[in-house]
Order: C-alpha cells, then sequence, then structure tokens
C-alpha cells in the first residue's frame, strides 16, 4: 500500500468483491459497491478539474456516500479535508478559503447555507441529491456550481484518465485544529504518514476479515483514520456511528450488539457513558474482542469497570496529538494498575522527554514528550515545511522505572500557585482518586486560587474538607484546590473530551452549587 486508496484495493482481494465494506444507518456497500462509487466519484472529479495536490472538503454527515467520496480523492491524488457537519457556514467558508478548496462534498441542508454566498471557484457535490433539490437549496445552485449524486451515478468508470500515480509523500489529508489566533489551522497528512499507522495497527490487533469495527469518531478527528483504513485494508466492515447518537450510550450499546462490532475505538467517555447506562453493557456486547480508547484520560475506576465488564477482550490505551497520530501505546493488563501508562512507541516512532531547550532529561524526570518517526506530519497548511525531525507534543510526560511513557498533562495547564510550579493534571489526577469523582478539571481563578469542577458518582457529594483531605495524602499543600464547583456533568467539546474552555460559558446553566475555603 503506497496512498491511502489502496487499502480498498487490498480489501478486495481479502474480503471479496461481494464482502460486506461499509454501513450507515441507511445503506450499506459492499467492496464491489465501494470501488464502484470510488471510480465513478474520481471519474466526475476529474471532469470538474480536480487534479492530484488540489484540496477537495467534505461538509456531511457520515454516510456510506460520503466515505466513497474520500476514497475518490485519495485515488486522484488530491487531498481531502474533513470538516466537522455541525460547523456553522462561517467556519466553513474560512477554511475553505485557507486551503483554496477546489470542491466540497455536501448534504442539501448544507447547500442551502450558501443560498446568498457565492463560494467562488468551488464545486459543490450533494451526495443527497438524486436530481432535485429544496427551494433553498436550488436557490445556493443558482450562484454556485452544483452537481449531484445522480451525476455521480452516471460516470463510465472506463472514462477514468489512469495516468494519475501519487507519491506516498505527497498530501492525502488535513485535519483542521483550533489555531492559538482563533483562526483554524490545517495539520498535513501524507499518505506515508497515515499508512505507517494503519500497518502497525494491523500488525498489533491482527484484524480480520469476519471483524466488524464501529466509527464513532467525527471524520475531522483523528481517531476515524483507524477505524476506515485498518477495517478496509483488511477486508474487514465498517459501521458508522450517526453524529446524532455518538453520545446517546444506550444507542451505543444497542448498536454495538445490533451490529455485532467485534473492534471498537473512542475516546473514554463515549465507554463510560455507555458502561452507566446500562449494566448489562459487557454481557450484551460480549463479542467486542478489542477495545481502544484515547485522547483523554481514562478515569481509573471506569477503566477497572470495564476490565471486569470484558475480562477476555484486549484493551489498549492510545496516545498522540493530531500531528503525530497515535505515538504511543499500552496494554492493558488483566489487573489495572493504580496509574494507567500510555506506554511504549507505536507506529515506528522513537520517543523522547526532553527540556524546553530540546536536551534529552534523566530517567524519571519531568519534560516535554517529543516524537520522531514515520507518522508525525510535515507542518500546518499555509506555514513553511517542518525541517526538524522531532515534533515536541507539548505534553508532559516521564519515563518510569519500568522503561513506560507516563502522561502529566498539558504545557498549556502548567500554571503558578504561591511561586510555585503546578500542573493541573496531577491535581486531577489526585481527585479522580478519591471513589466519588466521576469526572473533574482543575483551573486557576482570577485570585490565583486552585478551583476544582467536579461531577460526582454519589447522591450526596464529598465536601470540599473531604476531597482536601483526601487531595493533602497525595499532593503538596500548596496544590490543595481551594474551591470546589459541583456539576451534575461536566461540558465536553464535539470530540467528547472533557473541554476547559466551555466551564465559563456553561456554569451558570449546570453547575448545581460550589463549596470554597472559609465559606
Amino acid at each position: 500500500m503506497n496512498i491511502l486508496s489502496d487499502v480498498l484495493l487490498k480489501g478486495l482481494c481479502v474480503g471479496g468483491d461481494s464482502a460486506l465494506a461499509v454501513a450507515d444507518n441507511k445503506e450499506s456497500y459492499s467492496y464491489g459497491d465501494l470501488s464502484l462509487a470510488v471510480t465513478q466519484i474520481a471519474v466526475l472529479l476529474q471532469s470538474k478539474g480536480i487534479r492530484s495536490g488540489d484540496r477537495v472538503g467534505i461538509w456531511a454527515d457520515k454516510s456510506c456516500r460520503a466515505l466513497a467520496a474520500m476514497l475518490a480523492v485519495s485515488k486522484l491524488g488530491a487531498v481531502y479535508v474533513p470538516i466537522d457537519p455541525m460547523n456553522p457556514m462561517v467556519r466553513v467558508d474560512i477554511i475553505r478559503s485557507d486551503c483554496a478548496m477546489k470542491a466540497l462534498f455536501t448534504t442539501q441542508a448544507k447547500l442551502a447555507q450558501y443560498r446568498e454566498t457565492r463560494a467562488e471557484g468551488c464545486h459543490f457535490i450533494v451526495l443527497d441529491s438524486e436530481g432535485e433539490l429544496s427551494a433553498q437549496a436550488a436557490q445556493a445552485s443558482e450562484i454556485n456550481q452544483v452537481s449531484h449524486w445522480c451525476d455521480v451515478l452516471a460516470c463510465q468508470p472506463s472514462r477514468l484518465k489512469s495516468d494519475v500515480a501519487p507519491a506516498g509523500d505527497e498530501l492525502a489529508y488535513m485535519l483542521y485544529t483550533s489555531g492559538s489566533t482563533g483562526v483554524p489551522k490545517g495539520v498535513r497528512i501524507s499518505h506515508t504518514n497515515a499508512l505507517a499507522f494503519v500497518k502497525w495497527v494491523i500488525e498489533k490487533i491482527k484484524p480480520v476479515a469476519s471483524d466488524r469495527f464501529s466509527n464513532h469518531a467525527p471524520w475531522h478527528f483523528d481517531l476515524s483514520v483507524l477505524d476506515i483504513y485498518v477495517a478496509l485494508a483488511s477486508g474487514a466492515s465498517v459501521h458508522l456511528v450517526s453524529e446524532l447518537d455518538s453520545y446517546v450510550p444506550q444507542k451505543l450499546v444497542n448498536f454495538i450488539a445490533e451490529r455485532q462490532i467485534t473492534i471498537w475505538y473512542s475516546v473514554p467517555t463515549a465507554l463510560t457513558m455507555m458502561m452507566n447506562a446500562d449494566a448489562q453493557f459487557g454481557q450484551k456486547c460480549k463479542q467486542l474482542h478489542t477495545i481502544i480508547f484515547a485522547g483523554e484520560a481514562f478515569e481509573l475506576k471506569s477503566l477497572k469497570t470495564l476490565r471486569a465488564q470484558f475480562p477476555l477482550s484486549d484493551l489498549f490505551n492510545f496516545y498522540g496529538p493530531t500531528e503525530t497520530n497515535v505515538c504511543s501505546y499500552y496494554k492493558v493488563p488483566d489487573v489495572v494498575p493504580d496509574e494507567l501508562p500510555i506506554g511504549y512507541a507505536a507506529s515506528g516512532a522513537r520517543i523522547k522527554i526532553c527540556d524546553q531547550d530540546g536536551h534529552d532529561v534523566a530517567l524519571g524526570q519531568q519534560g516535554f514528550i517529543t516524537v520522531i518517526g514515520p507518522t508525525v506530519f510535515d507542518g500546518y497548511w499555509g506555514k513553511d515545511l517542518r525541517q526538524e525531525k522531532a515534533y515536541n507534543t507539548g505534553d508532559i510526560g516521564y519515563i518510569n522505572e519500568l522503561g513506560e511513557l507516563m502522561y502529566v498533562g498539558r504545557q498549556d495547564h502548567m500554571v503558578k500557585v504561591k511561586g510555585y510550579r503546578v500542573h493541573l493534571g496531577e491535581v486531577e489526577r489526585a481527585l479522580y482518586q478519591h471513589q466519588e469523582i466521576k469526572e473533574c478539571l482543575v483551573v486557576l481563578d482570577e485570585q490565583k486560587n486552585l478551583v476544582a469542577h467536579v461531577a460526582t458518582a454519589g447522591i450526596k457529594p464529598p465536601s470540599l474538607l473531604t476531597l482536601k483531605m483526601h487531595c493533602a495524602k497525595r499532593l503538596p499543600k500548596y496544590m490543595l484546590p481551594e474551591q470546589i464547583v459541583y456539576w451534575e456533568a461536566l461540558p465536553r467539546n464535539r470530540n467528547g473530551k472533557l473541554s476547559r474552555r466551555s466551564l465559563s460559558e456553561t456554569r451558570p446553566h449546570q453547575a448545581s452549587h460550589t463549596a470554597q475555603s472559609g465559606a
């Protein structure tokens, strides 16, 4: 495999033409169906002038058709840009303009948002249109270039120009993340970057053609790369979880059970929600033989519950920012350790712990997690290509005496309290070790006091004094929280991660009460 679309050829060889490749909540494609759709979409894109290196957006809910579009873009050597389907048009337009998008796959409802805006130089392909458009979408088509799904079906596969031979080091896709300036930035990922990860996962979890992968993560989130490409490269099937159902726990449990999912990959939050919603989760979904989690810390009590519910399944903790994809992993043993490592180097990476000048630190000393390897991106869109081989993740970690990589937290979450450096993640880890804490985030308020935002498991939450005494057994005095804000559930972002940024925005409506020292 040299480019991402090659996974389809491999899947065809392993699974066969009639084997199930992908299923959404409305339709399903065999490998033969998917191969035909990919070629027809590629023919349409070529007819609209799309060439190698051009950027093509996907602003639509997950579907078999949208997945075929991603593979078609790859087949032409173009670059696909998945966009959060919940993004407003204004943000979509920022991304479209930033990368000079030549085409955009979307839906009628989203196209309608362009009824008063002309997207210069961008051709729209409407995935859910057979030729008839709603009134508002029709208005948008009057000022924009638009093709329909029926136009795709009319394309003859034999008309595909086969002189396209993209190289592995060319861009495969871009994932836009939040930028420090408020403007989203595009992370450039090459075919080589992506396939190094895909091949490593195949070697590590050894999927077979009878496996059934879920795709829980949204496509603009890097977790989705495993679901789609590892499944197809193995001749297995991938089952798309709709955006609306992504965090409805009972629907997720039913989805896994009804689709007979065998390999699951998500943020820990989704797994915790399913366990909390259905005490029979493990029994109903016992065919799950591999469960992978990444993207945030897994609260220890919940992880132990997961291990108890799935005693025979392989559990993996994956770590890595978007810029490196997964660069370390840890296979969770039968007895979950009290501190969960992020483990050992993955995907051919080499990991170092460095000081702020890039020099290696001593074993056991905290420093920046720094990655060298084939999955490391080559820079952000519109910026100079990175010349450095090593990438500083901005995450703080250390190597323990067993040679395992341990995660402490983000550099951004390092604060000063009473003149001492405090990593908010250390305070959070101490709080998580209390049996009643199911979620927590710690922040520094305007008075430079540590404030812990917590959601608790019991009806009567532990008091501030109780939590301070609990933390005092694990932390120095200056790291103890001075205030506790109690929530029913902490806010999360679109990817399911706990969101510090949302605390101030949602707190007046959702927080139940506050306790503070001296109150």
